[in-house]
């Protein structure tokens, strides 16, 4: 399993890389559109549902005078579609890993629900050993690929300028071209897999290698799938890493929509410190508490709490603390 150093330092050391930040490992690359249907619609009727969506979306923007071409400003403005989200930035694929986990975590476990001491003990393990995941697809060997054999099923589509949500986050846009699968080719089917199944089948002798979470091409990765926790510390560095590379909600959804964002994250995490969730017992060592500090404590002192509980660290930035 990686850290979140080790991804942010490979990053800045290859800029052959897209990333795609997932809140959960086990999720694949399969679109929200294919997800919905079910599992034995044809590709021919997955193209129909994702024609109507298009032509819907076209005549809905054009009434209401949005920029951008209709398959991203779906996909950004929360349509289910049959592309994916990719982004050159690390920094923009974590933030949305993270991001997407801390909302369904508060809904899922702290809404409308009680929580005893032992509940919260539990949660707040599972909060700090969640495993996320993070695509990484070099698309200086993919275009090679792709330049090699123009019939590929995958096609990555790059920033749509007018898109003002897709320009701010260098975002990306991958789908498959359902008029270049092979028959036998499933719409729940991970993108990579389609590929390289296209691949094996139309030129054996120059396929995709899998090797567990990583695929090859010509010996080098052309996709990989990285697994990573975020604890207390980790969750510390990474708020601090966002912040400076202008990976907040305010940056990425530049209209209104940013900034609820902004605040139902804050918000949130506000919500999971209070709760005694988001932050990691100290050692053994620094467990004891002078009584005065309990008692503080007890009476809800934050002061004493942060110091004595290693809450997270709520500073200016993404999670700001509410005063």
């Amino acid at each position: 399993m990686a850290t979140l150093q080790s991804i942010i330092s490979e990053a800045k050391d290859n800029n052959n890389f897209i990333y795609r930040g997932c809140a959960f490992e086990k999720y694949d690359l399969v679109p929200t559109l294919a997800r919905k249907l079910k599992q034995d619609v044809s590709f021919d009727q997955y193209n129909i549902y994702s024609e109507v969506v298009k032509k819907a979306a076209e005549r809905g923007y054009s009434e209401v005078g949005m920029d951008g071409l209709a398959n991203g400003l779906s996909q950004h403005y929360g349509l289910s579609t049959s592309y994916l989200d990719w982004s050159y930035s690390v920094y923009v694929a974590l933030y949305f890993a993270f991001t997407s986990y801390i909302k369904q975590f508060v809904d899922e476990n702290i809404l409308d629900q009680h929580i005893d001491l032992r509940k919260m003990n539990c949660l707040r393990y599972e909060f700090n050993k969640h495993k996320y995941c993070i695509y990484r697809l070099n698309k200086t060997l993919y275009d090679e690929l792709k330049n090699q054999y123009p019939k590929l099923p995958l096609i990555v589509y790059d920033t749509d300028h007018k898109n003002e949500r897709m320009k701010s986050q260098q975002g990306l846009l991958s789908s498959i071209d359902s008029t270049k699968v092979n028959d036998k080719a499933k719409i729940q089917s991970s993108q990579i897999k389609i590929l390289a199944d296209w691949l094996q089948f139309n030129n054996p002798g120059d396929s995709l290698k899998q090797f567990g979470n990583k695929y090859s091409w010509n010996n080098e990765t052309i996709l990989e799938k990285i697994t990573f926790e975020l604890p207390q510390k980790d969750r510390n560095y990474l708020q601090k890493c966002l912040k400076e590379n202008g990976a907040v909600s305010t940056k990425l959804f530049p209209d209104f929509e940013g900034v609820k964002k902004n605040i139902e994250f804050s918000e949130d995490y506000n919500i999971l410190r209070d709760w005694k969730i988001a932050y990691q017992e100290a050692p053994f060592h620094s467990n004891f508490i002078s009584p005065e500090d309990s008692l503080k404590m007890v009476n809800g002192n934050q002061n004493v709490i942060n110091s004595r509980l290693n809450t997270d660290h709520l500073g200016k930035g993404e999670f700001f603390p509410f005063q």
